[in-house]
């Protein structure tokens, strides 16, 4: 998911048809509603945010109020929605914070207050209480690191892990 977050921000376009306003550090786009077909792996995206701002290097684009949907093909969408970010592209990393949540069309939720995306390395972590939850059950706990290209997913500490009771008996 936060893959998809670097690449609605890194391919906002240069000549966007909205409201800009140059500001003493770069440009600003007011009310951002950008959506991406295909991105060479089947996957559709749209991003929407009360405010994108590109610094005047182009080097950094932040973000406000945000509104991610993701529809990769053949898997369930997924929603991000948060209060801000930053993008980097000399680094590749995507800063996300406040209010974080993740939701897919599946079931599964997440929470944070932050997360970082390593685009480069397509590592997700935090040092923040994270709570991931599914349909039959709910974790929580301090810190999570996910290697996505890997599939490794670890919660530093303080896990507590609840599970449906149907689990149980079955």
């Amino acid at each position: 998911m936060g893959l998809y977050v670097a690449r609605a921000v890194r391919d906002l376009p240069d000549e966007a048809i909205l409201e800009q306003a140059l500001f003493k550090d770069g440009i600003r786009l007011k009310e951002v509603h950008y959506s991406q077909g295909d991105l060479g792996s089947n996957v559709k995206w749209k991003l929407d945010a009360e405010e994108v701002k590109l610094s005047q290097d182009k080097k950094t684009v932040s973000f406000r109020q945000f509104h991610l949907l993701v529809e990769p093909k053949g898997r369930p969408k997924v929603q991000l929605k948060g209060d801000k970010g930053t993008y980097s592209r000399q680094t590749g990393l995507v800063n996300m914070w406040g209010n974080l949540r993740v939701e897919s069309e599946n079931g599964y939720r997440a929470a944070s207050q932050h997360i970082v995306f390593d685009e480069k390395n397509g590592l997700l972590s935090t040092e923040d209480p994270v709570q991931i939850s599914g349909p039959f059950f709910t974790l929580t706990g301090k810190g999570l690191f996910v290697d996505l290209k890997r599939e490794i997913f670890k919660i530093h500490s303080d896990v507590t892990t609840i599970v449906a009771r149907e689990l149980l008996s079955s």
